[in-house]
């Protein structure tokens, strides 16, 4: 059954971002739900909580960014570089990426540890969300939907600004030596066993940055999903009983 007591839920925002008054953006927390509920404010419909509760959570954060749930474009997230161009609301098969130029349609993307990337072109009436966990991070899927839009639309990798939310940071993110083989030094932290710390955040900062856009036009959040347990989800941290934040991002209205 839906929630019976609403509670209030913080959102995450960038402060990038909402300096544009055409697009809204916002990413949900593990707070808001009624007590007791085990699976908190979860945004996820495959890890074992009530169906009903979790329409309604979705109702709610939704509505709290002007948005609704027949106005939502999902990815079914397979770790992979695959980009997708949404022209309607639904979900979009096998892809970790997806980029719009409809207005009042949000792009949405689950994570519980895995990096929330999005992207804004101002006034170009162009936005994208982006999955990126290690496996989208080494494939540089950041980058590689910078240089499909700026191909696909005629644009610039410095027409864009990007927000990388949070999620499993250096703190907290430790990979074996054959995963951080596939990350540059600087973004690792070398550990006696062999593998290593990595920064997420670093990583797709780096490879945005290396792709053209501007350092000032890239907004890292440094919040850790592990570390922060009161306010995040994290799988690296509960495992299957883990519950999912969403980040959604939509033009609200057309640019001149």
């Amino acid at each position: 059954m839906p929630d019976t007591v609403p509670v209030a839920f913080p959102l995450v925002r960038s402060r990038l971002l909402s300096q544009f008054p055409h697009i809204v953006f916002g990413m949900s927390t593990r707070q808001g739900a009624a007590n007791g509920e085990p699976y908190g404010f979860n945004l996820g419909f495959h890890v074992g909580d009530d169906p009903a509760r979790v329409e309604e959570r979705l109702r709610r954060f939704l509505d709290a960014l002007g948005l609704a749930p027949d106005e939502i474009a999902f990815m079914d997230q397979v770790h992979g570089d695959r980009i997708a161009i949404a022209e309607e609301p639904g979900e979009y098969p096998a892809c970790d990426a997806l980029a719009t130029r409809v207005p009042h349609l949000g792009l949405a993307v689950r994570v519980a540890d895995c990096v929330p990337v999005v992207l804004y072109a101002p006034g170009e009436n162009l936005v994208a969300a982006i999955h990126a966990g290690w496996r989208g991070t080494a494939a540089h899927i950041a980058a590689k939907t910078v240089a499909q839009l700026c191909e696909t639309y005629g644009l610039q990798a410095s027409d864009f600004c990007a927000y990388i939310g949070p999620g499993a940071a250096a703190c907290c993110y430790e990979v074996g030596a054959d995963i951080a083989a596939l990350f540059p030094a600087a973004v690792l932290r070398p550990l006696d066993n062999g593998g290593a710390m990595l920064d997420l955040h670093a990583a797709n900062a780096r490879q945005l940055a290396d792709a053209g856009l501007h350092a000032e036009n890239i907004d890292a959040d440094p919040l850790c999903t592990v570390h922060n347990e009161a306010l995040f989800h994290s799988h690296r941290r509960d495992g299957e009983t883990a519950g999912r934040m969403l980040a959604v991002i939509a033009i609200q209205e057309e640019t001149e």
